[in-house]
């Protein structure tokens, strides 16, 4: 048996590099490609991968497989296009789900969203809460199987030790993000900090569409605190070295979380639009005073617990659907 993976977008990219690495522990035989962005987060992953050109259409016309594994792209359609050739091909199809947004949408073509949408065999569900969605976005039930999210148990397994809630933290991430009330809440965080006496660090990480914002570095000059910018290419070596993750609603909050570490979303002013705040994985910071006492006070609440659970092992739960499909 032979697997043919696809992923062009990050998300979808990590889900099904993840997949890949145990179909490989397992000893299945599985051909990997990756298009865009997906290239470097299956490098990131460390698994390897064929990189794919903007002219994917000339990958189908020899590909053979007996499985296709997919993710979700939502400004390319290399999976919509690999379902097509699974369908004419009759080969079962699986896309994982990496988000709890825009079920639907995944599967519709790019000029035409009003078109009829391309659905694989099998949709893969983060939870219950993800599944309940796809079914209101029309989904067909048959097609969903709830087994949590592959790169959410990458991130577990990769979890490290918890520190002593009596050892405040000390080194300090934010994530700064454009369009998103940015130096606002730089200005509060910066306040609160000014006061938090155990304090070695502030790093701060600008998103890449960002890039390194003067406006926000002239308040961190100004501010006396010790900070730095972070620049490393891989973000997961960056919070490995951290005690607390602050940020606004960025996907880093929630990889901090599922690393074990404290992760804070800063939505003062701004829309609490993180689903994992409202599932009690990253915690909704809307005020200077939860700030304050999230810094001297980072629990992990038993919502969390219970996430964690359910999405450890996913991988392999994608990778037996894999090979129990045909």
């Amino acid at each position: 048996m032979k697997i043919v993976a696809i992923a062009h977008d990050p998300g979808g990219a990590n889900a099904v590099a993840a997949t890949v690495a145990a179909l490989w522990a397992a000893g299945t035989q599985v051909e990997a490609y990756a298009k865009g962005p997906a290239i470097h987060q299956f490098q990131r992953l460390a698994v390897a991968c064929t990189p794919v050109s903007e002219e994917h259409q000339t990958l189908f016309v020899n590909l053979t497989g007996d499985i296709l594994l997919t993710g979700t792209s939502q400004y390319d359609e290399f999976e919509r296009d690999a379902i097509l050739w699974a369908r004419q091909e009759h080969i079962p199809s699986i896309a994982v789900i990496d988000y709890w947004a825009n079920y639907r949408q995944r599967f519709q073509p790019l000029n035409n969203p009003n078109a009829e949408p391309t659905f694989p065999d099998i949709i893969t569900a983060l939870d219950e809460v993800c599944a309940a969605g796809m079914l209101a976005d029309e989904i067909p039930e048959k097609r969903i199987r709830v087994v949590g999210q592959p790169y959410f148990a990458w991130l577990i397994a990769k979890q490290k030790c918890r520190k002593s809630i009596f050892k405040l933290p000390e080194n300090i991430l934010f994530a700064s993000q454009p369009n998103a009330n940015e130096i606002e809440i730089l200005h509060i965080l910066i306040k609160v900090l000014t006061d938090y006496k155990p304090l070695k660090k502030l790093l701060i990480r600008f998103h890449p569409r960002q890039g390194k914002c003067p406006a926000s570095l002239n308040l961190l000059a100004q501010s006396g605190l010790p900070f730095a910018i972070d620049e490393s290419a891989d973000t997961l070596a960056t919070l490995y070295q951290q005690d607390i993750m602050l940020g606004i609603t960025s996907i880093i909050l929630i990889e901090a979380a599922l690393m074990g570490i404290p992760a804070g979303s800063l939505v003062i002013g701004v829309d609490n639009t993180l689903i994992t705040n409202q599932r009690g994985i990253t915690i909704p910071l809307n005020s200077s005073e939860k700030l304050r006492e999230f810094l001297y006070f980072p629990q992990y609440g038993e919502i969390e617990e219970q996430f964690v659970e359910q999405q450890r092992d996913a991988d392999l739960r994608v990778a037996q659907l894999c090979n129990t499909i045909i």
